[in-house]
């Protein structure tokens, strides 16, 4: 993915590959190098990993939603500033439109902080699957299991599971 410049508008967020990235999408790029879009798209066997890549970019969209949030909030206050700088006192008259303005930030912040630190959990307990040694041998239990569940291998006409326990049997006694 390419980075560019900031897009403008409201809101201006980094554009990677051609889409605006905001803070979610941004912080799991930089972390692990993969982008949220289609990210349980890797991971197509229901289970652990596509668990997981699910909650991570649901994650990120609820940061990317917070910052967008922040930002445009950030703009009208900026807005609001610029024009009691040139003279139109009208924003701080006594209904306190700064004031509330403020308030709504402050909560948009703390908003936006809990979703960084729920989207870093996310991505240090997605990395922790993917890289560890153990998923591959989840992996292998999963595609074991499967085979045998569902595999026969004719022997001397019975039909034995592949890889499925042994059975000791005894030759019957005649009482």
């Amino acid at each position: 993915m390419t980075t560019t410049g900031p897009a403008t508008g409201p809101a201006p967020a980094t554009l990677v590959g051609g889409a605006p990235a905001f803070a979610g999408r941004l912080l799991v790029l930089e972390r692990l190098g993969l982008d949220t879009y289609g990210l349980a798209d890797r991971h197509t066997e229901p289970g652990e990993l596509r668990s997981l890549a699910l909650l991570l970019a649901r994650q990120a969209e609820r940061l990317d939603d917070a910052d967008q949030e922040l930002r445009r909030h950030a703009a009208l206050a900026i807005r609001r500033l610029e024009r009691t700088r040139s003279g139109d006192h009208r924003d701080v008259e006594q209904w306190g439109l700064l004031a509330s303005l403020g308030r709504d930030i402050e909560a948009l912040a703390t908003r936006y902080h809990l979703a960084v630190e729920h989207l870093v959990m996310a991505v240090h307990f997605y990395r922790q699957a993917t890289e560890s040694p153990a998923a591959g041998a989840t992996a292998s239990r999963h595609a074991a299991s499967r085979i045998r569940s569902s595999t026969t291998v004719p022997v001397a006409g019975v039909e034995v599971a592949a890889a499925g326990p042994a059975v000791a049997s005894s030759p019957a006694r005649g009482r």
